[in-house]
């Protein structure tokens, strides 16, 4: 009995054949293959509970920031077609302060309201005046 599982142990290990094990990533971070990103952004994403809190706005707040970005564009539409009008613009929360320079150049100051903030922004002049 022990004879012939001695060779039935022989003849089935000759018969097994092993390999090195491999590993291979998944993720293209770690070398893995670059067609799997999106595929796992994506598996990520679905997965993600978290969701980022908005503050809900008014009525009233978003009627003023979008009178507010419309006039910033309005501004700078005027300011880059060399249609400037000095003066002095309050959007609610900044005050804007254009003015011409001696040399010709824009100066805009733009004042926070709420902080107290002075940016000043100067353009020259380009192709010899506006």
């Amino acid at each position: 009995m022990k004879r012939c599982a001695v060779v039935l142990f022989l003849l089935t290990s000759a018969l097994v054949n092993a390999t090195e094990l491999v590993y291979t990533p998944i993720n293209p971070s770690f070398g893995g293959n670059p067609l799997n990103g999106n595929f796992l952004l994506q598996k990520a994403q679905s997965q993600n509970g978290f969701k980022e809190e908005r503050p809900t706005l008014s009525f009233v707040d978003k009627f003023q920031e979008a009178l507010e970005r419309n006039i910033i564009n309005s501004l700078t539409r005027r300011i880059a077609d060399g249609e400037l009008v000095d003066g002095v613009y309050n959007t609610g929360e900044f005050l804007v302060e254009i003015s011409t320079g001696t040399d010709g150049s824009v100066i805009v100051n733009i004042t926070n309201l709420d902080t107290g903030e002075v940016t000043i922004i100067t353009i020259p002049v380009i192709g010899g005046g506006l």
